[in-house]
């Protein structure tokens, strides 16, 4: 079952290492205020395929939709891959 959100993408970062290729990047949202121990911006990483810096090169920091999947991560905690993403023209606040 795969997640559509938009988001405030702030960072986008990626590796090649030993042939090994992926990516990830930062999105930030308000806090939704159900946690009265944090407030500020949300802040959560998403895994995504190499190429996908390349899309977002020229308009970081900026708002995106984005489909993602949802995958398991360390720990056994839940971690979403990022399918597709496309900046949505409005640029955030840097």
């Amino acid at each position: 079952m795969n997640i559509t959100m938009t988001a405030d993408v702030i960072q986008a970062s990626r590796y090649d290492m030993d042939g090994n290729k992926g990516g990830s990047i930062i999105v930030t949202q308000k806090s939704d205020g159900t946690n009265e121990n944090r407030i500020g911006m949300e802040l959560m990483k998403l895994a995504c395929d190499y190429g996908v810096i390349d899309q977002l090169r020229d308009h970081l920091p900026c708002k995106c939709e984005i489909v993602a999947q949802p995958t398991q991560g360390g720990g056994q905690k839940m971690a979403f891959k990022v399918l597709s993403i496309k900046p949505a023209g409005t640029k955030a606040a840097a």
